[in-house]
């Protein structure tokens, strides 16, 4: 089996139940599966860091079934601490970056916010994580934009279809994590991506769950940040079909615009 999961964003709890449902899967526990992660770990959530950091190290202790691409918070992450302070400006209360720092840290923080020294708060901000975090940002920094095997491609935002078969060397790398609005229809791999609400996709404000388009297209971003739940997306190999993994340890049939047709029980 293929699991797929996205667009976490800092809702360490959500993961870590989700691992935990794999873990007791026996193939799953053999290595045999694989699990793919979409990107968009941190920000809006409240355990940004906590989540990151669990992941990187499952990366450590994984039997290489374990696939972690980027997403676009992830680059912008990258590139405040590269010097651009866009990201910070928008982390209010340092609701995302707070758990990158110490409490002291914290507290330099609001005293030189206080004085208004804004420009001092990013450079410290920067120079704090760049200290203490060295490992976790170079791993960070190696992350692939994309995972494909033999049937699909997974991403986080898309790629550019009209390159067609040369879609690797005509997506530009902000398509592959920023790619907006989503593209529908026939492609010839299925795409698994995140970044856009599998909701926002179907249209349909009453939606839940995974959206397939009926053709190329699976939506398993289920708006954790919006108070939604973690979607999990696993495809069995052997049949070539696809399902939602629910929280009740079942398996979902997808079909077009999300409509479930039987559970089959996973043996646990």
């Amino acid at each position: 089996m293929i699991f797929a999961l996205s667009d976490i964003h800092g809702h360490f709890h959500q993961l870590r139940r989700r691992i935990s449902q794999l873990e007791h899967l026996e193939s799953f526990a053999a290595g045999k599966d694989t699990l793919v992660l979409l990107g968009d770990y941190i920000n809006r959530g409240k355990f940004s860091y906590r989540t990151l950091e669990f992941i990187w190290k499952l990366t450590q202790a994984s039997k290489n079934n374990l696939v972690v691409l980027r997403g676009n918070h992830e680059d912008d992450f990258l590139e405040f601490i590269d010097g651009d302070d866009t990201w910070l400006s928008a982390d209010k209360g340092l609701r995302t970056v707070g758990g990158f720092l110490i409490p002291e840290e914290e507290e330099c923080i609001k005293e030189l916010a206080q004085g208004g020294k804004f420009a001092e708060v990013s450079d410290y901000v920067r120079s704090c994580i760049k200290e203490r975090h060295a490992p976790l940002l170079h791993w960070l920094r190696k992350l692939p934009y994309y995972y494909e095997s033999e049937k699909q491609i997974f991403v986080h935002a898309g790629v550019d279809e009209e390159a067609e078969e040369d879609w690797k060397w005509g997506t530009a790398d902000y398509f592959f994590v920023g790619k907006y609005p989503p593209t529908t229809g026939w492609f010839y791999k299925d795409i698994i991506a995140g970044h856009t609400s599998a909701k926002s996709v179907s249209g349909n404000p009453d939606h839940k769950g995974i959206y397939w388009d009926g053709q190329s297209h699976y939506f398993i971003d289920g708006g954790a940040d919006q108070g939604g739940r973690l979607l999990c997306l696993a495809y069995d190999e052997e049949t070539g079909r696809y399902y939602e993994l629910l929280p009740t340890d079942r398996l979902s049939a997808i079909l077009k615009a999300g409509r479930v047709v039987y559970d089959e029980f996973i043996p646990l």
